[in-house]
């Protein structure tokens, strides 16, 4: 999680932590690891050895963290909170170690790559993390950084939540002076990134990430109104020295 100033603290509490740590790891994920269906073919032209360098980009309770270093991946994670962090580690000391975990899983926000060198890994994952940068300064920074981080031929596994979510019913506030930053998702002034399906796809391609695969617009209903998520799975371009 990557969570504004206004919602920081629900992720913090022990309630929510188990929430997500108890999540299992995410569909697409499992399917892009396995080669399966669509995935067989990106899989194949992916190609990144026998141990992939993998970032899971707000990581949360680590439900992706963990399934990737069963899977024998070389993984990272990076959340903004303390609480997610500990959870994390936790769970993945039993598979790799205690002082793996706590030199992999590391606090800091979404933009804060700079520990890593230009095409350290082979996969990025950043599902529901983007979504929650403030305004469009740090959304712009924390996807040069994914291009700077990917390598050619890598990928970043992406869901993000969409601007014509209405989870408490009614129409979510655009900001005056921002591309795509909304607020009324959330309590406590929380403002969210929610470019749509073309603009999420235009905004990555501008750091020379494209489509793998045809982005999806999937509705969740709720009990007071619904939202709806964008799933993509873009592929770094590889654009020669001159770069």
């Amino acid at each position: 999680m990557d969570k504004g100033d206004g919602a920081a603290g629900l992720w913090e509490q022990p309630h929510m932590v188990a929430r997500m740590a108890d999540r299992p790891p995410d569909r697409r994920l499992v399917q892009l690891l396995d080669g399966a269906g669509s995935y067989a073919a990106i899989r194949e032209a992916w190609q990144p050895g026998p141990a992939p360098r993998v970032l899971d980009l707000g990581c949360a309770g680590g439900r992706n963290t963990v399934l990737a270093a069963q899977r024998g991946l070389d993984v990272w994670a990076l959340d903004a909170s303390r609480a997610m962090v500990r959870e994390t580690r936790k769970r993945l000391a039993p598979l790799t170690g205690e002082d793996y975990a706590q030199e992999r899983v590391l606090l800091g926000r979404m933009a804060e790559l700079d520990g890593w060198t230009d095409g350290f890994f082979d996969l990025v994952i950043a599902l529901g993390v983007l979504q929650d940068a403030g305004g469009y300064a740090e959304w712009g920074a924390v996807l040069a950084g994914i291009g700077r981080v990917l390598r050619p031929g890598g990928l970043c596994l992406v869901a993000n939540f969409g601007p014509d979510s209405e989870p408490a019913g009614r129409k979510l506030k655009k900001v005056p002076g921002e591309p795509f930053t909304y607020g009324g998702f959330g309590p406590g002034g929380r403002l969210m990134t929610l470019p749509d399906l073309a603009e999420l796809d235009a905004e990555f391609a501008a750091h020379d990430l494209t489509p793998a695969l045809p982005g999806v617009r999937v509705r969740r209903d709720g009990e007071e109104g619904f939202r709806t998520t964008l799933n993509a799975l873009y592929r770094r371009q590889d654009t020669g020295p001159e770069k």
